[in-house]
């Protein structure tokens, strides 16, 4: 990782999967928010996290969960193919990187066996992603002896944010019907994709002149650069919250049912043995569902 690319790898990694998520919990969110309006009186369709989103293209497949395995294997062949000279491993660094490669890969692991409903103990994909952000902090604390202060100044902001990271994920866990722990999740994830990017930029820049990484005058500049990472996630996630909100205005009741239950949308909405195949899927009350199935009905002759 000790590379511009080295950086680029893990930042596009946790900025897509960070920008995936926001678009699904905002989705979701403002889904179950219209369905309990249209509902009537006494309806109501509860929100709820998952630690991962399923793709409505292939539903019945973690297809999330095998691109973050996918993505690992790759940072860790790139960490290890880079790590020796002359016929010996002598990086201990890329050691440290494939060691945090290694944890989410395994939440990703856990996040198939979770999708394909293996006993294990509930919220395990939770507790294995908190794991893999808490490794990868310990690996950055103690990866910064011998470094300039700009060195130990951008790893410590990083820091931060995968402290902000683990926060949000066990709240998450715990508080699964509110929207603002999975929220805090997507933010702390973009922003640490984006301060990847940065710091590669910053310490191995591919143009240009490099930083003077002992200035006082260019450290604040840094402190600036960060803040303004926060307000550019922060304005973009809420440029996304209303895009989907305009989105899901303009679906059709049976489009947002099969949001609502993806792994409905494989079965012919019009079948009355496809709605007690369903049925266990169904968060809404059983009027509810027969009457967005009805209606989608009506739309598709």
């Amino acid at each position: 990782m000790g590379t511009f690319m080295g950086h680029v790898l893990p930042g596009s990694f946790f900025g897509t999967f960070a920008c995936w998520w926001i678009y699904n919990v905002f989705l979701r969110y403002h889904a179950c928010m219209r369905a309990t309006a249209q509902g009537g009186a006494g309806a109501r369709t509860p929100y709820i996290n998952t630690c991962t989103f399923p793709c409505r293209c292939l539903p019945r497949l973690p297809v999330e969960a095998c691109m973050k395995v996918s993505v690992v294997v790759i940072g860790i062949i790139g960490e290890l193919v880079t790590g020796f000279e002359d016929g010996h491993f002598v990086h201990l660094g890329n050691a440290q990187h494939m060691t945090m490669y290694f944890f989410f890969g395994l939440n990703g692991v856990v996040d198939i066996l979770t999708h394909y409903r293996l006993p294990l103990p509930p919220a395990s994909d939770y507790v294995s992603a908190a794991l893999a952000f808490c490794m990868e902090g310990v690996l950055f604390l103690y990866h910064l002896h011998g470094r300039t202060p700009m060195d130990v100044q951008l790893h410590m902001l990083l820091m931060y944010v995968v402290a902000g990271n683990i926060v949000a994920i066990l709240l998450e866990m715990y508080y699964r019907r509110s929207v603002m722990p999975a929220l805090l999740r997507c933010y702390f994830t973009l922003l640490q994709g984006t301060w990847f990017i940065q710091v590669g930029y910053i310490l191995y820049p591919p143009i240009g002149n490099h930083w003077n990484e002992n200035d006082h005058g260019q450290m604040m500049i840094v402190t600036l650069m960060f803040c303004w990472h926060n307000g550019v996630v922060f304005t973009l996630m809420l440029l996304i919250c209303f895009l989907v909100h305009a989105q899901v205005r303009m679906l059709s009741n049976g489009a947002l049912y099969r949001i609502l239950h993806p792994l409905t949308s494989s079965f012919p909405s019009s079948s009355s043995a496809s709605l007690s195949s369903v049925a266990q899927f169904s968060k809404m009350d059983s009027e509810q569902v027969r009457r967005i199935i009805d209606d989608s009905d009506e739309e598709d002759v």
